[in-house]
C-alpha cells in the first residue's frame, strides 16, 4: 500500500509540475515541439494519437488535473476531476487495474 501511495504521490507532483511549466511555457511563445522536448520533471509523456487509441480503446481512465472551474467548462468526455493539488488526499479513487492518462491542457 506504501509503495502505491509513494507511486501516486510522486506522479502527482510530476503532474501539478508538468501543468505548472506547460502554462508558464506556452505565454513565452515557445512552438510545441519545444515545450515538449523542455521537461524539468520526469513524467512521462504520450502522442495525441496515443492518448486517442487508449481512450478508443476503453481500457484507460482520463484524469483532468485541472481545476473544477476548467473542468466544468470543458473536459474529455468520461474524465474524472481530480485537481492536481487535491491529488495526495483523493488518491485512493483512482483504480488500479487500468491504465492512467492525466492531463492539464
Amino acid at each position: 500500500m506504501r509503495f502505491i501511495f509513494s507511486t501516486f504521490l510522486i506522479l502527482s507532483l510530476g503532474f501539478a509540475i508538468a501543468c505548472q511549466q506547460t502554462a508558464g511555457s506556452s505565454s513565452t511563445g515557445q512552438s510545441a515541439d519545444a515545450e515538449r522536448s523542455d521537461h524539468a520533471d520526469d513524467a512521462p509523456r504520450i502522442e495525441l494519437a496515443e492518448a486517442k487509441k487508449a481512450y478508443d480503446d476503453g481500457d484507460t481512465l482520463f484524469i483532468d488535473t485541472r481545476s473544477e472551474a476548467a473542468y466544468k467548462t470543458e473536459h474529455i468526455k468520461g474524465a474524472v476531476n481530480i485537481p492536481a493539488g487535491e491529488f495526495e488526499t483523493r488518491y485512493k479513487e483512482v483504480p488500479t487495474d487500468k491504465k492512467i492518462i492525466a492531463y492539464c491542457s
